[in-house]
């Protein structure tokens, strides 16, 4: 993409955002609601294209696709009552007959950068927000799904065409590194929208100073297992958590820490667990765990592994890799130091590590850079309220899996995992700016 290419593109955006800012909430809905009847015609093209380019898991991919459509209808819900806060002025002396109100408005053209991981849902967790808010949107989607980037662009073309939309409102900008960072310093991006590496978050965090930048970044999601809970039903529980997809979710378990009078059974039970999920062919309905994205990435995870057992870890589980297809590892005995406990492992590895007390374990699971997602399992109601203040992390899973999401909820994380919340009504605020409006009686 030239200069003149990306200066194009940005002037098509803010064209496209002037002529979108002032639609109503009705206009802005049915346009939504359009986008969905057509994701709904292309649901099923959509799953193959995500399993063809991702290799993520037939049944996943379907999955995903049905959150997606989920998406969009909690956007539009989140319209009905967003934009617009009544502010009860008439409560200060003096100010008897005023009325206010907190409206929101849309910031201008958004910049949207989505992962590979979940190339249609989260692409969608920032499309239709910034759309319903009243925005322009240049997406710059992960270049390991173009064909399935394009279907989702062409769903909502059909869409805006129908609705009558400004020309231009959602450009796919499949750009290379540093045209996506021309493009975000451009000084009418009003706002930048990155789900990605922690690496790339911080460099973003950098080069962008005072421009509203919202950053969902990675994590190593710990889970904390207390006494007196059923291993059995715990590890049945968390094992698709650890590995479904290749474990390539940023809020996936991978340090799991077991209380020792529950020690000997949960790991026995996570093995036979995570053992039962069927691995290979990611067209296969039947598959959970298929290929990582790619060969460079599995050996990457395989080196890790074998550092790790080098140290003296304790292997648990272990298969042999095949490509860029990696069957899930469960080690134990793994420093805290080591990169598979303290790094975003983003394979299906996950680590076990014995604790005295539940307490000990919340203590390691909140030992992190990292805060997006963190579980804890427990029966006694005093240790689950200490995991909510202990573990800092955007979201804190109690009896649940830290995987566990509402499309519909808040979704986010804390410290080198980025700020903010997604999860439509959430994303709006992030693409708006409030503006209190207070008028008194006409004198």
């Amino acid at each position: 993409m030239g200069a003149m290419s990306w200066n194009r593109t940005i002037e098509d955006a803010q064209r496209a955002f002037e002529g979108w800012k002032g639609a109503s909430r009705l206009a802005r809905r049915r346009l939504l609601d359009l986008w969905l009847e057509q994701l709904v015609l292309v649901r099923e093209n959509l799953a193959l294209a995500v399993t063809r380019e991702t290799g993520k898991p037939i049944t996943l991919a379907r999955g995903e696709v049905s959150r997606a459509e989920a998406t969009l209808r909690a956007t539009m819900e989140a319209l009905a009552t967003f934009g617009e806060e009544a502010i009860p002025y008439d409560l200060m002396a003096g100010a008897e007959g005023c009325r206010a109100v907190l409206r929101q408005f849309p910031l201008g053209p958004v910049l949207a950068i989505t992962p590979f991981n979940f190339p249609v849902n989260l692409a969608v967790h920032k499309l239709a927000p910034a759309l319903g808010a009243g925005c322009s949107v240049l997406w710059k989607p992960c270049p390991q799904a173009p064909g399935t980037s394009w279907l989702l662009w062409e769903s909502f073309e059909a869409a805006r065409t129908a609705a009558g939309a400004p020309d231009r409102l959602l450009q796919l900008t499949p750009a290379e590194p540093a045209d996506a960072e021309r493009l975000a310093r451009d000084s009418r991006v009003a706002a930048v929208s990155f789900t990605g590496s922690e690496r790339v978050g911080r460099h973003l965090e950098q080069v962008l100073a005072g421009k509203r930048l919202l950053l969902e970044l990675g994590g190593n999601g710990a889970v904390v297992i207390d006494a007196g809970v059923d291993p059995v039903a715990v590890a049945r529980q968390i094992a698709p958590a650890a590995v479904a997809g290749a474990g390539q979710s940023c809020s996936k378990a991978q340090r799991i820490y077991v209380h020792r009078q529950l020690w000997e059974a949960f790991r026995a039970a996570f093995v036979q667990a995570v053992t039962a999920l069927p691995v290979g062919d990611p067209m296969d309905p039947a598959t959970v765990v298929g290929p990582v994205i790619d060969e460079a990435a599995a050996i990457r995870v395989d080196e890790a592994l074998d550092q790790a057992v080098a140290a003296g870890a304790e292997v648990l589980l272990r298969g042999r890799r095949q490509g860029a297809l990696l069957p899930p590892a469960i080690l134990a005995g793994v420093p805290e130091t080591d990169p598979l406990q303290c790094e975003e492992a983003f394979a299906p590895v996950t680590i076990l590590s014995v604790v005295d007390s539940f307490e000990a374990g919340l203590e390691l699971a909140a030992a992190t850079r990292f805060g997006l997602r963190a579980s804890a399992y427990s029966r006694d109601q005093r240790h689950l309220r200490l995991a909510e203040s202990t573990l800092r992390a955007g979201g804190v899973l109690l009896n649940l899996p830290p995987t566990f999401r509402l499309d519909a909820a808040p979704f986010g994380g804390v410290r080198a995992s980025g700020n903010g919340f997604e999860g439509p009504r959430w994303a709006m605020e992030g693409f708006t700016e409030g503006r209190l409006i207070v008028e008194g009686p006409a004198l």
